[in-house]
């Protein structure tokens, strides 16, 4: 991405709450650290983050304040904007006159293809992060980042030049979520309710949060629980929270604008939240969740959540029974079986990998590699899981929590090795090289489901060579299953011969160069 240009257009209010903006930042920071050169563009609404993405390092155009009446639908979130789309589109062409832009992102319910067509001249492409699938889009990439979303409930919406990426496998979240993730899920077995979180969302203008609090007093919790509550600056009801918080039952923390989420979420037991974009935070730490719709735009989320087995969730906010509800609720997640399969349910759903997977469609990545870290844990151990068991050497999916010891154990081994390839910033496969002598290795190589059929193994395999010549081995051994005909075809390009064939396994073997 090194030298280019993209510019937002994303807004953060009072009625729109900070979600858009925050995971629009997410991937400017991952774009800036491939080399991109990012502005943000961004209306003078009440409430605002012009100032957080300033503090974040980018530059940002404030568009004026909205002079008069709200426009009126559609779209349906027209009111959004603060202005006409067709104002919008002219002031916003003017926060880039004279950028050559290579790519814009606009993330915003209130304009559709008629902004875009007017906006997006030139050479730019346009990037549209989406959640409705209700109105027209002319675009080069589509993203909607929700659970139950398929590609075809944009069918008709956009063209079929328009590359779409559906799923929260692409959901924008900030690194530290993928880095604590392999570490938090590995410390879930066996908890029991003692953390509970809620977070309602950074602004919560329908104050959420309240309605929250009021609604514990008579649930059946338990009576060593701690509470702790996540709150922005800007929320209206900030100061009602912190009374209401004082004189709850159990200790209950108000905390504001933090900037430690991930780690909060990894010791939290439980959390109680709204179905934005933290729904894909609290999946990728396997943090169970008692999902609660507080707008008729976040229903789908908290539905499909629900029948996924990934939280679990009460009637709306301002359903009449919304207290009994939740306390029913609440009941369920206190038990140590429901909080267990709610957290790898969860785990399933989000890995905290979408901002780089974004990235390599924004632009083709060239392969790399590094060396493991703790991190790559659950990453190995999914990608593993994902072949085929009749392929693998255990013909059988080992638990989570047995291959972490052993990763954990591998890393520190020297006669271990383990590289992990990227694509980008977005990790794709591993090989490793376990040291037999002085002169023999034992080499194994996995991809991710979605890095199959690019001609990447053999990229792995020369890798290993590289790594063995590094290691001073004059022969690589390899065991392939029979009818892992890609695997058999892949070493076999790279020069491995077959030496012998034992039960379902081929033992095959490279040699790098003479031994002395």
């Amino acid at each position: 991405m090194t030298g280019s240009r993209i510019a937002f257009r994303v807004d953060a209010s009072l009625e729109i709450g900070t979600g858009h903006v925050i995971r629009c930042l997410t991937l400017a920071q991952a774009l800036r650290k491939n080399g991109a050169e990012c502005r943000f563009i961004t209306r003078d609404l009440p409430g605002h983050l012009a100032d957080r993405i300033k503090k974040a390092g980018f530059d940002v155009a404030l568009l004026p304040a909205a002079p008069g009446p709200l426009p009126l639908p559609p779209p349906v979130y027209a009111s959004w904007a603060g202005v006409n789309w067709e104002q919008d589109a002219i002031e916003t062409q003017e926060a880039v006159s004279g950028i050559e832009l290579d790519w814009l992102i606009v993330d915003h319910y209130a304009f559709d293809a008629r902004w875009e067509q007017a906006v997006c001249r030139g050479n730019a492409k346009l990037l549209v992060i989406d959640d409705l699938a209700d109105r027209p889009h002319d675009c080069d990439l589509l993203l909607d980042q929700n659970l139950g979303r398929r590609a075809d409930d944009y069918d008709g919406l956009v063209s079929d030049h328009c590359t779409r990426l559906i799923g929260p496998e692409y959901a924008l979240l900030r690194p530290e979520f993928a880095e604590l993730r392999a570490e938090a899920l590995v410390s879930r077995g066996g908890r029991r309710l003692k953390n509970l979180m809620i977070s309602m969302g950074g602004i919560d203008a329908a104050d959420a949060t309240s309605t929250v609090l009021e609604a514990l007093r008579e649930a059946p919790l338990p009576e060593d629980l701690q509470i702790s509550v996540i709150m922005g600056s800007s929320a209206p009801a900030l100061e009602d929270v912190r009374k209401l918080a004082a004189d709850m039952h159990w200790p209950t923390e108000v905390d504001v604008d933090v900037n430690d989420m991930a780690e909060r979420m990894a010791t939290a037991d439980l959390a109680i939240g709204a179905g934005g974009s933290t729904t894909w935070e609290r999946c990728c730490l396997g943090l169970p969740a008692i999902v609660i719709q507080t707008a008729e735009n976040q229903a789908a989320a908290a539905v499909s959540m629900a029948k996924d087995g990934a939280a679990l969730a009460p009637k709306p906010l301002f359903a009449p029974d919304f207290a009994q509800s939740l306390g029913e609720v609440l009941a369920e997640a206190a038990d140590s079986l429901n909080l267990g399969s709610l957290s790898e349910a969860a785990a399933r759903i989000c890995d905290g990998d979408g901002a780089a997977r974004v990235l390599s469609k924004l632009r083709p990545m060239a392969l790399t590699f590094r060396d493991a870290r703790r991190a790559d844990s659950r990453r190995v151990w999914e990608w593993r899981n994902a072949v085929n068991p009749t392929f693998s050497l255990l013909n059988e999916e080992t638990a989570y929590g047995d291959h972490d010891a052993w990763f954990c154990a591998a890393l520190d081994d020297a006669e271990r090795n383990i590289r992990i390839a990227l694509a980008g910033d977005l990790p794709c496969g591993y090989l490793r090289i376990d040291v037999i002598d002085q002169q023999c290795g034992r080499v194994s190589v996995c991809l991710a489901s979605d890095a199959k059929g690019r001609g990447l193994g053999r990229k792995l395999l020369a890798e290993a060579d590289r790594l063995a010549a590094d290691l001073g081995l004059f022969r690589l051994n390899a065991e392939i299953n029979i009818r892992n005909e890609a695997s058999r075809r892949v070493f076999k390009a790279a020069g491995y011969v077959t030496e012998k064939k034992s039960g379902s396994f081929l033992s095959c073997y490279r040699t790098l160069r003479e031994m002395a």
